[in-house]
Formats: C-alpha cells, sequence, structure tokens
C-alpha cells in the first residue's frame, strides 16, 4: 500500500513539474510571436515612412529644384574662340 501512495505521489509530482514547463513553453512562445509581429509592424512602418518621404522629396524637387537648362546647341559655324 505504502509503494501505490509514493507512486502516486511520485505521479502528482511529475505531473505537476509537466504542466509547469508546458506552461513556460508555451508562455515563451507567445512572447516570440508577439516580438515577431511587433517587428513586422515596425518594419512595415519604417518602410512607408520612407516611401511617402521619398515621395514627398520627389516632388517637391520637381516644383521647387532649380530651373532646368536650356539645351546647348553646337554652330555650325566656328566662333571666335573656336
Amino acid at each position: 500500500m505504502a509503494s501505490d501512495d509514493l507512486d502516486s505521489d511520485w505521479a502528482a509530482w511529475l505531473d505537476a513539474e509537466l504542466a509547469g514547463a508546458e506552461a513556460a513553453a508555451l508562455r515563451g512562445h507567445r512572447r516570440a510571436v508577439r516580438l515577431s509581429r511587433a517587428r513586422l509592424v515596425l518594419v512595415w512602418a519604417v518602410s512607408v515612412a520612407l516611401a511617402s518621404s521619398l515621395g514627398f522629396a520627389l516632388v517637391w524637387t520637381a516644383r521647387h529644384g532649380p530651373a532646368p537648362r536650356p539645351a546647348v546647341s553646337t554652330s555650325p559655324t566656328a566662333g571666335p574662340y573656336g
């Protein structure tokens, strides 16, 4: 009878240990998933901000940038310096 009690005590202890380990593994997995999603959101937000700022810079430069230079054409006759 004492052996049965000892076996049930060991079984209860082992069940408790396994339940604790399983809970810890589940918490670790959930934490890893949260961090992965946070990184994905951060990368997405940075990509959107970079694309929009580059687009804004291109539009601003097209509107407010330096005036285009006139095309230089070569004369068929040589000038005084050439």
